[in-house]
């Protein structure tokens, strides 16, 4: 991360940064939650690589820098999750975006899993989840804005190259494991482990899922800059 994108008062996703402008929402953000000042410097992405500076004016971006262009990184981590009770999965998401994973999926109904969404539902905490992504990506000053997809079958994704299963016993975490496919509090089912190509080990300890999925994300990340 540059220090003039660290240094910024915030970070903002814009439709088109050759001339960035503000959404209703971000205007009442940066004006009455962090409550800037004129003249302060904002970062203004399109959440595809490319970026600017900006300065902050009467609840306006005025452009203050050239255009940076920042390729997509190399190597995507995805981490699956499951829906659980309470606001645990909305902080995994926070989490999961803050560490560094470039997709998250949330999974439909597994064996095991308690919580179970119809359409509607499903329809609704997809939007929900959409906006802690987007907003925990201004936070951590994300350059590639990342993705959410769900509700998506638990065999469709663990059918996918590289993807592991995190499960007690299993092996170490790898650089080569791009998915990683967190279990719901009650684990995963011995029919559903069977579909793994490889169970990958988070510890000893027993996690919540949700501390799960951010384990697992850390070690993702950590194995993937090497």
């Amino acid at each position: 991360m540059t220090s003039s994108l660290r240094a910024s008062a915030a970070h903002v996703f814009v439709s088109d940064v050759n001339h960035p402008s503000l959404d209703d929402a971000d205007k009442h953000h940066l004006s009455r939650v962090l409550r800037l000042r004129d003249k302060e410097i904002v970062s203004a992405c399109d959440g595809f690589g490319q970026w600017r500076t900006c300065l902050y004016t009467k609840e306006e971006l005025m452009p203050d820098s050239d255009i940076v262009s920042t390729p997509e990184p190399a190597c995507q981590l995805t981490v699956a999750i499951v829906p659980v009770k309470g606001d645990r999965t909305e902080s995994a998401v926070e989490k999961l975006v803050e560490a560094g994973i470039h997709h998250i999926i949330i999974l439909s109904a597994t064996d095991h899993g308690v919580v179970r969404w119809d359409a509607r539902r499903a329809s609704h905490h997809i939007e929900r989840l959409e906006r802690i992504t987007r907003s925990s990506a201004m936070q951590s000053r994300r350059l590639w804005l990342p993705t959410l997809t769900g509700p998506v079958a638990f065999a469709d994704v663990v059918a996918r190259p590289g993807a592991v299963v995190a499960e007690p016993g299993g092996r170490a975490v790898h650089s080569d494991d791009r998915i990683m496919i967190i279990g719901p509090e009650g684990g995963f089912s011995a029919a559903e482990v069977a579909m793994a190509s490889a169970t990958v080990s988070l510890g000893d300890n027993i996690l919540r899922a949700d501390t799960a999925a951010i384990v697992g994300a850390t070690l993702m990340v950590a194995h993937g800059a090497r």
